[in-house]
């Protein structure tokens, strides 16, 4: 391997933990199993990161970050249709990323940093979110009847509860009814 600067060996270690994070999970990220994936000694990671709690809290922010700049829909969906989309995307490629969202929620418990990364993962959703809701709001295609952000933040708890639901197997609630509870608070929220 040639000569990396401080910065590339470092970026080469969160690159490999967010490939375990999302190959394996939380559970698996270790530094001697993100050292072998990014190809360095364990004192490396070390080295960089102050701690393994760090390097997975940095590596979820950055995985999720992925995670809402992913473009499902296409610039040509209306605007329910990226606000959808970013609320409860069905694409089964994303599953890793919702289990880690998931494993994170648990750890946000007990760890600290972990519940750092976790909430700031939120605002970044919330960001996102409002950001659709206000241009389509521009666009003349929503209306409201509260502040965007309250808007954003009651779709966003919906989507968790209703993942929180379906994560319990509930017959009731698989992936086309998720869709259609989500769909309908949207036209309560943004059709008046």
């Amino acid at each position: 391997m040639s000569y990396l600067n401080r910065e590339e060996r470092r970026e080469i270690i969160l690159q490999a933990a967010m490939r375990v994070a999302l190959e394996e999970g939380f559970t698996a990220m270790t530094v001697r199993r993100i050292a072998s994936v990014a190809s360095v000694a364990a004192g490396q990671v070390h080295h960089h990161f102050s701690s393994v709690n760090e390097l997975k809290s940095q590596a979820f922010i950055r995985v999720i970050r992925a995670l809402l700049d992913a473009d499902v829909v296409g610039d040509s969906a209306s605007w329910r249709e990226r606000l959808h989309s970013m609320l409860g995307s069905q694409d089964g490629g994303f599953e890793p990323y919702i289990q880690l969202w998931r494993e994170a929620q648990l750890l946000a418990m007990k760890d600290p940093e972990i519940k750092g990364a976790y909430v700031l993962t939120m605002e970044m959703w919330h960001v996102e979110v409002v950001k659709i809701i206000r241009q389509g709001v521009e666009a003349g295609e929503f209306t409201l009847a509260d502040n965007i952000e309250n808007i954003a933040w009651r779709l966003i708890a919906l989507v968790c509860g209703l993942d929180g639901i379906q994560v319990l197997g509930m017959l009731q609630l698989d992936g086309d009814a998720f869709d259609r509870h989500l769909d309908r608070v949207i036209g309560l929220e943004l059709f008046q």
